[in-house]
C-alpha cells in the first residue's frame, strides 16, 4: 500500500473543514499514544485500512463530521464536541 502524505489545513479552510481537521487530529493523537498500527486501529473502529489511512493523513473530503464523530466514539465513548468561536 502506497503511503499518502498528510495534508495541511489551508489558511482559508471552511469551518466544517476546520472541525473535520481537528477530528482527524484526535485519531492521530490516539494512534500515537496507543502505539498501534494503522491496521489494528482500523479493526478497532470497524473500518477498512484505506479509510483509516485517509483519516490519519487528513484526507477527510469524503467524511462528514457526523461520520468522523461516530468513528471517534468507538475509542472515546463519552466524546463531546465543543464548539468555540475561532480565535
Amino acid at each position: 500500500s502506497k503511503s499518502i502524505a498528510s495534508k495541511p489545513l489551508p489558511k482559508d479552510a471552511s469551518n466544517v473543514d476546520r472541525v473535520r481537521y481537528r477530528l482527524c487530529e484526535k485519531f492521530v493523537i490516539y494512534k500515537n499514544s496507543q502505539k498501534i498500527s494503522q491496521r489494528e486501529f482500523a479493526e478497532k473502529i470497524g473500518i477498512n485500512e484505506a479509510l483509516m489511512s485517509k483519516i490519519l493523513h487528513y484526507h477527510f473530503e469524503e467524511f462528514t463530521i457526523d461520520r468522523l464523530l461516530r468513528y471517534l466514539s468507538e475509542i472515546y465513548p463519552d466524546i463531546d464536541l465543543k464548539v468555540d468561536r475561532a480565535s
